[in-house]
């Protein structure tokens, strides 16, 4: 009788286990159907905010209008980012009434207002980024960039330039690993261009990108260089740093007036392989035969800069000089360099 009493049991604990195991898949279709119809939920959510908040570019009349009103720079930020959510996700977002161009045109409107461009400029940037890239861009712009020097390797080495501005409460880093020379200052609690240690030529306030012609260059000690558009001296004390003050750099600028900040900077730097000359880059095969390397700094858009120098915006653009004016030697190194290269042709 005890056996047959065991076995109803077990019998009845079979059946608690598969009564238990229906309740739990039961409760877990039940979370899953709970779980697809919030998600479809949420979507059809999204669709119809979509669907109301669809971007809608305004009217003829309505430019009309706000071309004689003063600019309401929220409305346009508004405007900016609508624009370019409905860019990101056309086929869905866009008005069937409108072309993909209506709605960059009316961007590009957008953009010059609101960040104080020249329509040219942004059209520029939209044709050389996508609309997305073309904002972060024009947004980055907005941002200060660092301030950086270059240790003066004739002079001190970057431990001790360092060393002695952190004394005088300089707060600073070295740049980067690519650079042996560079410093980013962050803050300062006195003036960078005034201290003791510039004054005696330590280090020249330079930016980290116009480290890297020089280096591209890669001069060696004993060679004619010719640095075509010299002013105001960074890239040639670099170059003389390099070549360790010998052979000779010819520290060439068309405008004469540029001449005489350019020479107090190779002094103040203790730049002594250096020949200051004022001539057209068309005379040097003339006058000065060729050379073992030329760099060439030329004038260009300053598209680079505007977060330094917002004039920018709104300057004309300038034309790059020819390089084919400054002779080589056999065998030897010409780098063309600008500071940008918006122009396709300059590309």
């Amino acid at each position: 009788d005890d056996d047959d009493d065991d076995d109803d049991d077990d019998d009845d604990d079979d059946d608690d286990d598969e009564l238990q195991l229906d309740i739990e898949r039961d409760a877990r279709a039940a979370d899953e159907e709970e779980r697809r119809v919030a998600e479809d939920d949420a979507a059809e959510l999204k669709t119809n905010i979509q669907r109301i908040n669809r971007f809608v570019l305004p009217s003829g009349q309505e430019v009309q209008q706000r071309e004689i009103m003063p600019p309401d720079l929220a409305i346009i930020a508004t405007r900016i980012k609508d624009n370019l959510a409905t860019l990101s996700n056309f086929a869905e977002l866009r008005d069937p009434q409108h072309a993909r161009q209506d709605y960059l045109d009316q961007l590009e409107r957008d953009m010059a207002a609101y960040y104080g461009y020249v329509p040219d400029l942004v059209q520029l940037f939209l044709r050389l980024f996508s609309p997305a890239e073309a904002y972060e861009f024009l947004e980055a712009n907005e941002t200060p960039r660092p301030l950086t020097i270059r240790t003066n390797t004739l002079r001190t080495r970057r431990r001790e330039l360092a060393q002695a501005l952190i004394a005088r409460s300089v707060n600073l880093d070295p740049i980067d690993k690519w650079s042996k020379v560079g410093l980013v200052i962050y803050e300062s609690a006195v003036p960078i261009g005034a201290t003791p240690e510039y004054l005696a030529g330590h280090y020249m306030v330079q930016s980290a990108s116009s480290f890297l012609p020089v280096m591209a260059l890669a001069p060696h000690e004993g060679e004619r260089v010719l640095d075509m558009c010299a002013a105001p001296g960074g890239k040639t004390s670099y170059i003389s740093a390099l070549m360790r003050n010998t052979g000779v750099v010819f520290a060439n600028d068309a405008k004469k007036e540029r001449l005489k900040g350019l020479t107090a900077n190779l002094h103040r730097l203790g730049v002594t392989n250096a020949v200051v000359c004022n001539l057209d880059g068309r005379a040097f095969p003339k006058v000065l035969g060729r050379f073992d390397r030329v760099l060439l700094d030329a004038p260009c858009t300053g598209l680079g800069v505007i977060a330094k120098d917002p004039s920018v915006k709104v300057r004309a653009r300038a034309t790059a000089p020819d390089a084919r004016a400054a002779p080589l030697r056999p065998a030897s190194t010409c780098l063309l360099y600008t500071s940008d290269a918006a122009d396709e042709e300059d590309s």
